[in-house]
Parts: C-alpha cells; sequence; structure tokens
C-alpha cells in the first residue's frame, strides 16, 4: 500500500529531527529548496543552501549539543493541508530538551508552519516561526 501524503510529511519531519539532534548537516541542507525563507515576528532571512549555510548547520549544533546539553529533539506534526498541487502548509511542534540550561534542565516548545513541496522527495521551501526561538528560550531559561 502505498505512503498518503500525511505520512510522507511525517516520516520527513521526523528524519529532519533526527537529522538535527545528530548534526547530520547534508540531511539538513538537502531538507530545503536550494533557496529558502525563514521568518519569525523579530527576523526575515532569505537562505542559499550552500558551504557557508553547512558550517552554520554545524556551528549550531556545536553551540546546542555544547553550550545548551540538547538532550532530547521531538516533532509533531499539528497539521497538513494541502494549499496547492504538491505544496503543503504543515504546522509542527517542536519540542527540545536541554540538560545544561541556565535554569537546570529545561524543555522548550516551538511551532512553526512549514511551507513544503512534495515532488521526487519533500523539500522545504519557506518557514514561519510562530515565535522568536530565542525569546522562547530566553523566557524558559534556556539562554
Amino acid at each position: 500500500m502505498a505512503e498518503t501524503r500525511e505520512e510522507t510529511l511525517r516520516r520527513f519531519f521526523q528524519q529532519y529531527a533526527k537529522a538535527t539532534r545528530e548534526g547530520d548537516t547534508e540531511i539538513i541542507a538537502t531538507s530545503y529548496a536550494p533557496t529558502y525563507i525563514e521568518t519569525s515576528p523579530d527576523t526575515f532571512v532569505a537562505w542559499k543552501v550552500d558551504e557557508q549555510y553547512r558550517k552554520a548547520l554545524v556551528e549550531r549544533h556545536t553551540m546546542l549539543q555544547q553550550q545548551l546539553g540538547l538532550q532530547a529533539l521531538d516533532v509533531e506534526i499539528v497539521s497538513a493541508e494541502e494549499v496547492a498541487p504538491l505544496h503543503y502548509m504543515v504546522r509542527a511542534r517542536w519540542k527540545m530538551a536541554f540538560a545544561k540550561a541556565r535554569a537546570g534542565n529545561v524543555t522548550s516548545l516551538f511551532d512553526i508552519t512549514y511551507m513544503v513541496k512534495i515532488a521526487s522527495k519533500p523539500q522545504i521551501l519557506a518557514y514561519i516561526s510562530h515565535e522568536s526561538e530565542e525569546a522562547v528560550m530566553r523566557r524558559d531559561g534556556v539562554i
């Protein structure tokens, strides 16, 4: 039996979360379109996925692991809606657990809405973070 689009998206985001936990920059980078948009209440960036981007992924992974003690990273697909042929709006809830947070062991939740195209494989075209990741981490005592 063929996998449903929802199952494809769930598997894609679970693989993406695992790659983020493990610092697999190649899987993370290829999860995105060659250029994608990232926005939050206080940022807007168009990223080009290149060697400089991959180096930034390594730096981010090091910071999450060594400085903040990332222990767990899980994703739950809250909703997935087809908005055009092969294009989906996916709302995901991320749960990150930190051991070296300023406030001790801390878990932070982030909601992000993604625009994903499923052609030969899913790719993130853009995402909107519902809150500033930095603001959430400050509020929760992570940083």
